[in-house]
């Protein structure tokens, strides 16, 4: 696994790297059930008719993966962004619990502005990588990614804080 930390240029967080083994259960067991579905991101979905911000359709990223390598870049909210989401998450929950709608609802939409930055950060993080170019994926810059991209409050799969599973299908990367 690699980690690098992201800071300057308005992006925030770590990003972890590893190879997927698992046929893309660690993120796919979760999207539907606990967790909302995967999103299209990379900038080459749309060579794959595949429309940038739609949902992921399992049946089709495990074809498109077709037993290659798979990437999994996992973007991790920084502790302010961290803080904040706990903070409303837990109180919308409270609200909610105590029969109060409109608080409950007051608070789910902080809950969704902490996430609108969290996948503004993971999209600004992506489009660094893609510029910057993984050699193992190609040795040509910038690089075009077909990109599934899952977010996650927290999770069975280790990380105690929201986090944004992208999913990167080695072999269909295109250069510029």
């Amino acid at each position: 696994m690699a980690a690098i930390g992201i800071t300057g240029m308005g992006l925030t967080g770590v990003v972890r790297m590893t190879w997927a083994r698992d046929d893309l259960a660690h993120v796919l067991e979760h999207a539907r059930t606990d967790e909302t579905a995967g999103t299209w991101t990379g900038r080459a979905c749309s060579e794959y008719s595949l429309a940038l911000g739609s949902d992921v359709d399992a049946a089709a990223l495990r074809h498109l993966a077709g037993g290659g390598e798979i990437a999994d870049l996992t973007w991790e909210a920084p502790d302010d962004l961290a803080a904040g989401h706990a903070q409303a998450f837990q109180a919308a929950l409270a609200a909610y619990q105590d029969a109060e709608p409109a608080h409950a609802e007051k608070l789910w939409e902080e809950v969704r502005a902490v996430w609108s930055r969290a996948w503004s950060a993971n999209y600004a993080a992506l489009e660094f990588l893609q510029d910057t170019g993984l050699s193992r994926f190609s040795a040509v810059k910038p690089q075009r990614w077909v990109a599934a991209s899952f977010e996650h409050h927290c999770g069975l799969h280790g990380l105690p804080r929201p986090h944004i599973h992208n999913i990167v299908v080695a072999a269909l990367t295109k250069g510029a």
